[in-house]
């Protein structure tokens, strides 16, 4: 019975790991397919964070697919676990945030911002899993 739910627990595993290298898209190929893109919609960091907050169906109706521009507060600049540079924008006063993802040719962009800096980026709203996720990010 062990080697059973090891072997279902490796399958799992594995599934996960799949989902995630080939679930993800490449940030330079969105920011390529939105560059030419009017943003269908301004809106700040904060303002974006609460309509999920409120209704995240609703949110996703308004705002999942499109082109945005958004603006905030840097809270963190980092890599996520996949090495992807991402930049959050404050969202709420304790937990979510807009999480923001860029090409790897932002790096020197990116490595010169500062927490507290407020930038404008134009990304493709992606939903809501715990933060906001900006897909294909530039910062304008």
């Amino acid at each position: 019975m062990n080697e059973k739910l090891r072997h279902i627990a490796s399958a799992i595993a594995v599934a996960g790991f799949l989902f995630i290298a080939f679930g993800s898209d490449d940030e330079k190929t969105t920011e390529t397919e939105i560059a030419a893109e009017t943003p269908a919609i301004e809106v700040s960091a904060r303002q974006l964070y609460a309509d999920y907050e409120a209704n995240g169906v609703a949110a996703d109706e308004k705002y999942k697919g499109k082109v945005l521009r958004v603006t905030g507060k840097v809270n963190t600049i980092d890599r996520d676990i996949m090495d992807k540079i991402y930049v959050t924008l404050k969202g709420d006063e304790y937990f979510g945030d807009i999480q923001c993802f860029f090409a790897e040719d932002h790096v020197k962009t990116a490595s010169q911002l500062s927490k507290g800096q407020t930038i404008t980026v134009k990304g493709k709203c992606d939903g809501k899993m715990m933060n906001v996720l900006l897909k294909g990010c530039v910062i304008e």
